[in-house]
């Protein structure tokens, strides 16, 4: 018995001292990772909360005394405007006519796949709320028109490229050349490779007055038109520079799908559509939630577009930023911005990714 317990105990310290070898080797191959994280990202992220409770200084910098005064701007200016009621009741207008417009279309196309109409009507009623949000943001001039004005265009800007790359996607996963399939993945890639001040002035040369697509209006008859410093201008930019993020995930989540799936629905006779929404989506999922969250993050503290295509006139939270850290040296105000910001985002992150348990987005 005694040399069997000797065997025991000498194979249990062999599995411990393995095991303590193990989580050594994880420490050493994770700590420059966790390092770079913390001196990166960690520490200034705290340094900018502690900005945000100090003392702002004449000419920039800060006082090391704590105050609140940063954070009283922000919710005291955010309640403050120029708009009046009118302006609310035009919003409320925009947003019940955009619910029942979206209405009639959702709720038929519920009824032809033999779904519950309840879905239709939240869709309807959330686009109703974003159509009047974006008026509203349009017409008040206070921290919470940048930030809604910031999340309602970053939101139409998923939503668009979601539509546009999704087809895209599909097409070049369903190229049986491989030649074909990673010229096409270059093509997309490519914006990549130059910078994306050079891509932004070069939608601005094609929007500007004297500008191609100007060009090509006034060739079949019709008048210039001002394309440039608009709303159209602004979400142009963000869809431009975004639409790659959102390809390159749904042509992996397309590549990874089981397609004997969808083989299998349209066996048993379900329609198109049908097949669509309950078996092709379902499958892509984790490609739609990675490319969905990598647009919006993208769009919504995007700086260059709005300054550049938007002239000014339709700031963002990143031009904000710029203004309390640059003209106005306002280091505190700017600071509490930003961890107002941080916050929004990542609780935002949190609940379309974090509440997913179990969730495969690789």
């Amino acid at each position: 018995m005694e040399p069997r317990r000797g065997l025991c105990d000498r194979g249990l310290m062999a599995l411990v001292t393995s095991a303590q070898r193990q989580r050594r080797r994880i420490a050493a191959l994770l700590a420059p990772g966790l390092t770079w994280i913390a001196l990166a990202y960690i520490v200034p992220g705290a340094l900018i909360v502690v900005y945000s409770l100090l003392t702002p200084k004449l000419g920039g910098g800060v006082i090391w005394e704590l105050t609140g005064d940063a954070w009283d701007e922000i919710t005291s200016k955010g309640r403050r405007s120029d708009a009046g009621w009118g302006t609310l009741g035009s919003a409320a207008v925009r947003a019940l006519a955009a619910a029942a417009i979206a209405t009639l279309p959702l709720v038929a196309c519920a009824r032809y796949l033999r779904r519950s109409a309840r879905g239709a009507l939240v869709v309807a009623a959330v686009l109703g709320v974003l159509a009047g949000v974006n008026h509203l943001a349009s017409s008040y001039n206070n921290y919470t028109a940048v930030f809604a004005r910031s999340v309602v265009w970053s939101v139409w800007a998923t939503a668009l490229c979601m539509g546009l790359a999704l087809p895209l996607a599909v097409f070049i996963s369903s190229r049986r050349s491989r030649i074909a399939k990673n010229a096409l993945l270059v093509a997309v890639m490519i914006p990549f490779w130059t910078s994306m001040l050079v891509r932004t002035f070069a939608i601005r040369f094609v929007l500007s007055n004297t500008g191609p697509l100007n060009n090509a209006i006034e060739s079949i008859g019709l008048d210039r038109q001002v394309f440039l410093n608009t709303r159209f201008a602004v979400l142009l930019g963000l869809v431009y520079t975004a639409l790659p993020f959102m390809v390159l995930p749904l042509y992996a989540a397309i590549e990874r799908s089981d397609r004997a799936q969808m083989e299998a629905a349209r066996d048993l006779g379900a329609k198109p559509p049908q097949v669509f929404l309950d078996v092709f989506v379902p499958l892509i999922r984790p490609g739609l939630t990675v490319g969905s969250v990598m647009v919006f993050v993208l769009s919504v503290s995007q700086y260059l577009v709005p300054t550049l295509l938007g002239g000014g006139k339709t700031n963002m939270i990143a031009n904000l930023l710029d203004l309390q850290f640059g003209e106005a040296f306002n280091w505190p105000l700017g600071a509490a911005v930003a961890t107002l910001f941080s916050l929004i985002t990542i609780m935002s992150l949190y609940f379309v990714v974090g509440r997913r348990d179990g969730a495969d987005l690789l």
